[in-house]
């Protein structure tokens, strides 16, 4: 069985059981690996029935819809449910008091959350937050973010089989449910990404005019939601901007140096000092869990591979592949130096930034499953 196939759905099956060995590990009553092991029977045989069996596209249709509606007002339901000031996970909150602290004229990166810790959202995410803190919940950005995936589904793929099966791979993942229920950001921010390069791509290949103006304008305010968002962004159009004329390349340019002055300006304005700024910024936090040095090793090369980029199919996958990297390589690195216990269970590591990859890997998946029908047949009749 070739390994690009099936690649896609070890990591699925290792983010997700380090997520449940994470979490099952603070309850007495059921040992954590045996939890881990139960729910990799349980995946592995749910994706294998589905990719072998196939029924009408009506009931695909209708079961699709019945999840989604579903699942969304589970959504809902958590975000009012649930309390945030009880939960030892501050992604909610940090963003809730950054939004607050920027609406009141202060410096959002030096405002405490209720964990004691501050936010480092940059900019554009704090900016997409807002419409949802006005509606008094912030956690309803992952509702919505859920409905913008299921528009990526319907976009990405051509019938309800391959939609459902995506919808399936969500909706059972630990790591996603555990993004909703502590009302992370994290993963919503890769799926506003994930939008918008399928949008983007898909009127590359139909060979569709692109604003000059919005392009460069979304992009940028894109990547100043997490700097890695440069790497699917780079892989998406540096290609594109490599054949630009002269005078489409320093429009280029100047529209995204515009738009990175603007929003960088509205929040950090208001900083005491050039001191205080040093040490109360975004750029500070993020670099904790991915160092600089890294992320900017596994931004160049995406940059040279965009050429090889010439669908939506190779554009998710090499997403996938190079957010996967950087996350990996900081996780080994904390491993080797605070070993395996410390790294999942005493949360040197914050397994959370495995869910960077989460959107581009199920739709990798998803637009792997034939290719893996087709490799478990030739596998079988090889034996």
């Amino acid at each position: 069985m070739k390994i690009k196939a099936i690649a896609p759905y070890l990591i699925y099956l290792l983010i997700n059981s380090i997520f449940i060995i994470k979490y099952t590990s603070r309850l007495n009553f059921f040992n954590e690996f045996l939890f881990a092991l139960i729910y990799l029977v349980i995946i592995i045989l749910i994706i294998y029935s589905y990719i072998k069996i196939n029924i009408c596209e009506y009931y695909y249709k209708y079961i699709f819809f019945i999840i989604g509606v579903t699942f969304f007002v589970f959504t809902i339901y958590l975000n009012i449910n649930i309390n945030g000031n009880n939960l030892n996970v501050d992604r909610w909150s940090a963003m809730e008091v950054g939004i607050k602290a920027l609406l009141n004229g202060q410096y959002p990166y030096s405002a405490i959350d209720h964990l004691r810790g501050r936010t480092s959202n940059l900019p554009s995410l704090i900016f997409i937050g807002i419409p949802f803190y006005l509606m008094g919940n912030i956690g309803y950005l992952q509702s919505f973010a859920f409905l913008i995936f299921s528009l990526v589904m319907y976009i990405a793929f051509n019938n309800y089989r391959d939609r459902l099966f995506c919808m399936l791979l969500l909706t059972l993942s630990p790591s996603y449910l555990w993004e909703v229920y502590v009302k992370s950001d994290l993963m919503s921010n890769f799926i506003f990404i994930l939008f918008f390069l399928i949008v983007v791509q898909n009127k590359i290949i139909k060979d569709k005019k692109i604003n000059p103006i919005i392009l460069p304008f979304i992009s940028t305010a894109l990547v100043l939601t997490r700097l890695t968002v440069i790497i699917p962004i780079s892989l998406l159009l540096f290609k594109k901007i490599y054949k630009y004329s002269l005078t489409e390349k320093v429009k280029f340019i100047v529209i995204s140096l515009l738009t990175s002055i603007v929003f960088l300006y509205i929040c950090f304005n208001k900083a005491n000092s050039f001191e205080h700024l040093k040490y109360h910024n975004p750029f500070e936090l993020q670099n904790r869990q991915l160092p600089f040095i890294i992320s900017l090793a596994t931004i160049l090369i995406p940059i040279f591979y965009s050429f090889y980029v010439n669908d939506i199919k190779s554009l998710i996958t090499s997403s996938t592949f190079f957010l996967f990297l950087p996350v990996l390589i900081a996780f080994v690195f904390n491993f080797y130096y605070n070993g395996i216990y410390s790294s999942i269970f005493k949360s040197t590591f914050d397994v959370s930034y495995f869910n960077i990859v989460s959107p581009f890997l199920l739709v990798s998946m998803t637009f792997n499953h034939n290719k893996l029908l087709v490799n478990i047949v030739q596998t079988k009749k090889l034996s």
